[in-house]
C-alpha cells in the first residue's frame, strides 16, 4: 500500500510482535510500548507500507 505523503497521516504496523508508529513524510518511527518510546531513524523515507516494514525488520 502506498503511503500518502501528508504530514497529517500516519501508519501503525506490527513487526515481529512489536507495534511501530510512523508519521508520513518523515524518516523516523518509534515503538509503541507506553512510557518513553524508542525513536528509530530510518535509512530512507518509506513510500509504501512494505518499505516501512522492511526498514523496521531487524531493528529490535
Amino acid at each position: 500500500m502506498k503511503l500518502k505523503q501528508d504530514s497529517r497521516c500516519y501508519t501503525d504496523v506490527c513487526v515481529n510482535g512489536k507495534w511501530f508508529h510512523h508519521d508520513h513524510g518523515t524518516a523516523t518511527a518509534y515503538m509503541l510500548k507506553g512510557g518513553a518510546s524508542a525513536l528509530i531513524e530510518l535509512d530512507t523515507m518509506p513510500t509504501t507500507e512494505s518499505e516501512l516494514i522492511d526498514l523496521l525488520t531487524g531493528t529490535f
